[in-house]
């Protein structure tokens, strides 16, 4: 745990300018003279040397703490035994009573006196006086006067009289240089661990507390961060629930940290988002927990007011007396943006983005900026405005006084488009409330700003809340809650899902379209930096893909291994074997049972049917022969010699009867599987028939072959007209592949040079073109509006033109050889060698692999059996042929 000394110190970080540096204090007499009344006051009291102003705390509690800007004064700063110089402008801070707005003293003149108890005069005046110079000159102030105070913070060090015990050994040898950061304020010092303690010693002794302790064991969560558009920082959640929050000087400083720390105990890692998917779809956790979650993933953190987490907008009834969340009427329409939920001005925003060059954005204001958040906030936490404003509070009538006048505002106004916080859907009602007593104003209409005014619905602030929580977990909202997940975590984030949806915000607000890293200019990066904290922060986009609706999940639906805690903290891919776990339900432990059906065929098996209605899988292979398989005993019921040379590809022309298959011998063999007999041979081709599509309501036969032919044939009574051959096109290459959509309106073509296309089978014309370069195109599979190519060693998926998603496979794992897709989320791959991969399309990340992992072991020679070709997934058993005929059977 943190512990923390109770201090008198009125003084507070608050108290700085935006992005103002804090340089050091020194204790002091200060001398003020009013030359205008000739009255002076002599305090004793703390000078706080900033890079814009001199802020004066005095002992005596009752007497305002002073701002003096550098740029206000207005004589030479002289030294004798003590600083001087005269100044027209002084800011007071009254810290008695409630936060209040600063007292600006204009147009004064007063004469200030300083002469410092302990630091040598000379010193604090060559400070002073060339941090006022660098003020006058108008310079990037803050990277000026940093460069003055550089070699004193690279010359300090810990003082290890801090440590608790002896008995502690440090974790990293060398000391740290961190920033602390919390809302609108950052302290830096330096982070020094032991194997026990994280200890951060600040630079400057703002507080009586001289350094700030974590105790490891306290610590329950870590979260890598991205602090100004830089993945420096990482945040710290303690058992009690108390965040700490830290930026380091570089990226590999950070990951150290999080290394040694990950290694010193166990700390639950960042949960894998497949986990807390699954426990949402299943009700285990709620809509607000889920919400929370995905912000935590997303880089959102309380700590850092630019990337504040966000929370959906949810009803839009405020003139019932009574709330009916049975009603979808009372609801925001979720599939929407906030900007697309008024028509009218969506079509303001619409012509201006047609109007506009490139880069367009629809929205030139965003639903999450510090500015919304500090707003929300202002009577729980008035100190953020009171710094964001200068010292004052926003015009009263601007403030967040009414929730269906906000509500009004921001389906209006074309530059008020924000969503709500977590603080509006939890019991705390202090952000509703003036319980602080703050003056926030009078109103045009001389109504003075007190309380937030609520709906008629709501009696109470808690009332309003508790009801806002119940909407949230509403079955309406629960039904379409993944829609606006699609919106701000998920593929309709950014690409041309976004301008479908209408969801195109200014381009600097997503993540990494600035590189500070590369910038060089401290004015250009220090301008960035304020330009994205003005405009708003997108989310990591967590998902590429469609996010499943809540309670999707259907009995039987299995879930693939993630790891919940890293034992001993080697956070590493954890590998899946047949001996071990791959899928589970999270509640349940069951294995897999492998099996094995040598020598099904002579050699390799090329392809594989399932007959739905009878449980029996029909292969085919380079021997020519037909088998067919009791998938439950495990036995060959059937074998038919179909052809001399090796068959290729099979698809189905009557359910679990009829069947075209392809032949190396240029031949095309329709079987009766019942009879075990041909019933048609159609030679159309001068060489190989590489794949099969049949469009089974249009009654068509697609063809490819390695004669690089692409032709079409209608069928009727389960026979092809072989007189109504039509070649669709010429191809460059040998075809390697054809799929089609499950509507039968597009078809995709692959070939041996890595080239896809897609063809509209109404007309017959291409659409598309996709590349996967130097490699052959194995595979492609319609998925929702998206197409998945596969290569040799890599699968990608597109959608309008546009890249989704991009899979790679190990060099010295193999050859893919086949794809399958699971429960709309899972992929799964197998290679020539005997890997299998398992990805999350979800997120985009590999979650393990079956039998071996070559990568590291490429002269390691795989098992025969296990040389997989293809693969098909059915009733709770994965089936692997091989290339030496043998079948490899998983059930679970």
């Amino acid at each position: 745990m943190i512990t923390f000394t109770s201090s008198k110190s009125r003084f507070s970080l608050y108290y700085l300018e935006e992005s103002e540096k804090y340089l050091q204090d020194l204790s002091a007499k200060v001398r003020q003279i009013n030359m205008l009344k000739g009255e002076e006051r002599l305090e004793r009291g703390k000078v706080h040397i900033c890079s814009r102003t001199l802020i004066f705390e005095p002992e005596k509690q009752e007497l305002p703490i002073q701002k003096l800007f550098y740029r206000m004064i207005t004589t030479p700063i002289k030294q004798t035994n003590f600083i001087s110089f005269r100044i027209k402008r002084i800011i007071e801070i009254f810290t008695q009573g409630p936060p209040s707005p600063y007292i600006y003293q204009d147009d004064v003149d007063f004469e200030i006196q300083i002469e410092p108890l302990f630091d040598n005069v000379k010193v604090v005046h060559d400070l002073i006086e060339k941090i006022q110079q660098i003020n006058q000159q108008k310079k990037d102030v803050e990277s000026e006067v940093e460069k003055l105070d550089s070699e004193k913070l690279q010359k300090a060090r810990f003082n290890m009289s801090f440590v608790e015990s002896v008995s502690e050994k440090p974790l990293i040898q060398k000391e740290m240089l961190v920033r602390r950061i919390m809302p609108l304020i950052q302290t830096k010092g330096i982070m020094y661990i032991t194997n026990k303690i994280i200890y951060f010693q600040p630079f400057f002794k703002i507080t009586l507390k001289p350094c700030k302790k974590i105790v490891i064991e306290q610590i329950k969560v870590m979260y890598k961060r991205r602090f100004e558009l830089l993945d420096i920082g990482l945040e710290i959640i303690l058992k009690s629930g108390k965040t700490i929050y830290y930026a380091f000087e570089n990226q590999e400083r950070m990951e150290e940290v999080y290394k040694v720390l990950i290694g010193k105990v166990t700390i639950e890692a960042e949960t894998s988002l497949e986990k807390i998917q699954y426990l949402w779809q299943s009700g285990q956790i709620s809509n607000f927990e889920y919400l929370m979650r995905l912000n935590q993933a997303g880089n959102r953190s309380s700590s850092d007011l630019t990337q504040y987490p966000v929370f959906p907008l949810i009803i839009v009834d405020y003139e019932s007396s009574e709330l009916n969340l049975n009603d979808s009427a009372t609801f925001r329409d979720l599939k929407k943006p906030i900007g697309a939920l008024n028509e009218k001005r969506l079509q303001e925003f619409k012509k201006r983005y047609e109007e506009m060059p490139p880069p367009k954005f629809l929205y030139g204001t965003h639903y999450s900026t510090p500015g919304y958040v500090i707003g929300y906030l202002v009577r729980q936490k008035p100190q953020y405005m009171l710094k964001l404003q200068s010292g004052k509070f926003d015009k009263p009538d601007r403030l967040f006084k009414s929730i269906k006048g906000d509500f009004k505002n921001v389906m209006n106004n074309t530059t008020s488009l924000k969503e709500l916080i977590p603080e509006f859907f939890i019991e705390d009602d202090s952000f509703l409330v003036n319980t602080l007593n703050l003056d926030l104003g009078v109103r045009q209409n001389q109504k003075k700003v007190g309380d937030v005014k609520l709906p008629k619905w709501a009696k109470s602030a808690k009332e309003y809340l508790r009801l806002n929580r119940l909407a949230l977990e509403s079955d309406y909202v629960s039904n379409e809650l993944h829609h606006w997940i699609d919106l701000i975590f998920g593929y309709k984030q950014k690409g041309p899902h976004s301008v479908e949806a209408n969801n195109v915000f200014h381009y600097l607000t997503y993540e990494g379209t600035v590189q500070l890293s590369q910038m060089q200019d401290p004015i250009e990066r220090q301008a960035s930096i304020c330009q994205i904290n003005e405009f708003g922060q997108c989310p990591k986009q967590l998902f590429k893909i469609q996010h499943p609706p809540k309670c999707a999940l259907r009995a039987g639906q299995i879930m693939y291994k993630f790891v919940e805690q890293i034992p001993k903290q080697k956070q590493e891919e954890v590998p899946i074997n047949v001996d071990g776990l791959m899928w589970e339900n999270l509640d349940k432990k069951n294995q897999f049972r492998h099996k094995m059906l040598q020598k099904v065929h002579k050699t390799n098996i090329t392809d594989l049917i399932v007959l739905e209605k009878k449980n029996l899988l029909v292969t085919i292979g380079q021997d020519g022969f037909l088998k067919v398989i009791d998938l439950k005993e495990l036995i060959v019921l059937k074998s038919f010699k179909v052809d001399e040379f090796c068959l290729s590809c099979i698809v189905t022309l009557k359910q679990d009867e009829i069947f075209a298959i392809g032949s190396w011998g240029s031949q095309i063999h329709v079987f009766n599987i019942n009879y075990g007999s041909k019933v048609q041979m159609v030679q159309r081709f001068n060489n190989s028939v590489s794949s099969l599509v049949y469009l089974m309501k249009k009654k068509i036969l697609v063809t490819g072959s390695w004669d690089c032919s692409l032709k079409r044939f209608e069928c009727s009574e389960n026979q092809i007209k072989q007189d109504s051959e039509e070649i669709i096109d010429d191809w460059e290459a040998q075809i390697t592949h054809i799929a089609a959509t499950e509507d039968e309106s597009m078809i995709a073509v692959g070939d041996i040079d890595g080239r896809v296309i897609t063809i509209n089978t109404n007309n017959w014309t291409q659409q598309q073109h996709y590349e996967i370069n130097g490699e052959k195109i194995v595979k492609s599979l319609f998925f929702r509006a998206s197409l998945l190519v596969v290569g040799d060693a890599q699968i990608k998926m597109f959608s309008n033109g546009s890249q989704l998603l991009d899979f790679k496979i190990d060099k010295n794992n193999g050859l893919i050889t086949d794809i399958i897709i699971d429960h709309d989320k899972y992929l799964i791959a197998c290679t020539k060698k005997g890997y299998v991969a398992v990805f999350s399309m979800v997120l985009e990340s590999k979650l393990g692999y079956l039998f071996t992992d070559f990568s590291g072991q490429a002269d390691l020679i795989g098992n025969q059996d296990q040389q997989f070709t293809k693969m098909i997934l059915r009733n709770k058993t994965l089936i692997l042929t091989s290339q030496n005929g043998s079948l490899n059977v998983l059930q679970y």
